[in-house]
């Protein structure tokens, strides 16, 4: 669909929905269908709030590395027996990053710390850890 204006709230044309949304609204748009028959009016508005993820460069690494730490490690979505061990070995999902969340050291024992992605678990704010 076309859009065929945009107000901001506080405007004229957006006063209303400001009384019924409140400070969710963010913005009021008209617009056209395909056909150009119709027009619709629509509202965006906020239905959630968290802190911006700020992604950080990867810098040499001063720090010593424990067995503890958490990773992130890559398997691909057909290796199923490698994921399911994982799984099976306290490993979690991070939808967010796509890969495996798991102790250094599960990554030691299984024998794939060359899968480790250094720098991604900043990522995997999706995953309790």
């Amino acid at each position: 669909m076309e859009i065929i204006k945009t107000i901001r709230p506080g405007h004229d044309g957006s006063k209303r929905y400001q009384e019924k949304y409140g400070e969710q609204l963010c913005a009021v748009r008209y617009r056209r269908s395909p056909c150009k028959k119709t027009v619709y009016t629509t509202v965006e508005i906020i239905v959630a709030q968290r802190e911006a993820y700020v992604q950080k460069r990867p810098q040499p690494t001063t720090q010593t590395i424990h067995e503890n730490d958490w990773v992130a490690i890559k398997i691909a979505f057909e290796e199923i027996e490698l994921r399911n061990e994982v799984r099976r070995m306290g490993g979690r999902w991070s939808r967010v990053a796509k890969a495996w969340v798991a102790k250094r050291s599960v990554a030691k024992r299984m024998d794939i710390e060359h899968r480790i992605v250094e720098g991604l678990i900043d990522q995997c704010l999706d995953v309790d850890i």
